[in-house]
């Protein structure tokens, strides 16, 4: 049962992804138009502030996306999908739907808020994997 929440929290955490993959394409066409987001965009113009965000905030999300991944990995790896494991990776999607909306919204201090909160959602997920050094 508790590899069944780990494994939820890593899909949503995955569709998480494609939703934030999909939003700079979106916004790229609402700016240009179709037939330049289909073409070969060599002249696109200046991005819009929503594009601009979209792009940052995917790209905030592939810097931590790895390490989340790895951690949740060794935690079924390692059979530690204890409490605190779940905590943290619940803790790592809330805060990173958080940090995308708050991203795109452009809510300071809120959007680094939620960064950190995703930050303490891995370590939580680190604590019950450090006694596995030793082993």
């Amino acid at each position: 049962m508790l590899r069944f929440v780990v494994l939820t929290i890593i899909f949503l955490v995955l569709f998480l992804l494609l939703v934030q993959v999909s939003l700079p394409g979106r916004f790229l066409t609402e700016q240009v138009g179709v037939d330049m987001q289909i073409g070969p965009r060599d002249d696109l113009p200046e991005p819009s502030r929503e594009l601009a965000r979209a792009r940052r905030a995917l790209g905030n999300l592939q810097e931590t996306l790895p390490v989340f991944l790895t951690l949740a990995m060794l935690s079924i790896v390692l059979d530690e999908q204890g409490w605190l494991s779940m905590a943290g990776a619940g803790l790592y999607f809330v805060a990173r739907v958080a940090h995308a909306y708050c991203y795109m919204k452009g809510l300071s201090p809120w959007r680094s808020v939620s960064f950190l909160s995703a930050l303490l959602g891995m370590l939580l997920m680190v604590i019950p994997l450090v006694p596995h050094i030793w082993r």
